[in-house]
């Protein structure tokens, strides 16, 4: 099997999540969907360590905790209005965004492709994510130097409630014959993928 790495990152999507759990799970309707630019995701998975169980003097057992997936998203900017949306905050009717005391982060789904040096992509949907608030950086220009001041979103990802599940990933070229791929990003993704018309 021919191997490829990965050489793009684009069409970033976040889906509010509005209802998970042990009976029902919903995402907001199609037209709520927001995107924005990215430069570089990075995503680490924690809990990690293993717990390993000894017996008769070997490692006889090795179990591993639940994961949660921390994701460092860097952009070239976070519109105020979907910064307000990720972190739960107010925006008024004059635009301002009231960032308010005691506001839990409501949950989003994050969608990303990323191309692959085959020309096909690699598609990726974390399921259930919290926001946390953001280090914001100033700094002055400095004569004619160019000093770009980029932003960074980080969120962490746990598994759903209704069904456990935290992350889908797939690439392109591994579709099944007449099932169309543009399927896994015109919803979050449910498990099948829709039929070529």
């Amino acid at each position: 099997m021919a191997t490829y790495s990965r050489v793009g990152l684009r069409d970033v999507i976040f889906w509010k999540l509005t209802e998970d759990n042990t009976t029902k799970l919903t995402y907001a309707a199609a037209a709520e969907p927001e995107t924005l630019d990215a430069i570089d995701v990075k995503l680490t998975h924690n809990n990690t360590d293993p717990d390993v169980l000894y017996a008769n003097d070997v490692e006889n057992d090795v179990l591993y905790p639940d994961t949660d997936i921390t994701m460092i998203l860097e952009v070239k900017d976070l519109p105020l209005s979907l910064r307000a949306k990720l972190l739960g905050y107010t925006v008024d009717n004059k635009g301002v965004v009231i960032e308010e005391a005691g506001v839990t982060p409501p949950y989003y789904a994050m969608g990303f492709k990323s191309e692959r040096r085959n020309g096909e992509d690699r598609l990726i949907w974390l399921l259930k994510g919290r926001a946390q608030p953001m280090d914001d950086t100033y700094r002055t220009k400095e004569g004619s130097t160019i000093n770009r001041q980029n932003e960074t979103l980080t969120m962490v990802f746990i598994k759903r409630t209704k069904d456990s599940l935290y992350k889908y990933i797939m690439d392109e070229e591994d579709v099944p014959a007449g099932k169309d791929a543009a399927s896994f990003f015109t919803a979050v993704y449910s498990g099948t993928l829709a039929d070529e018309t």
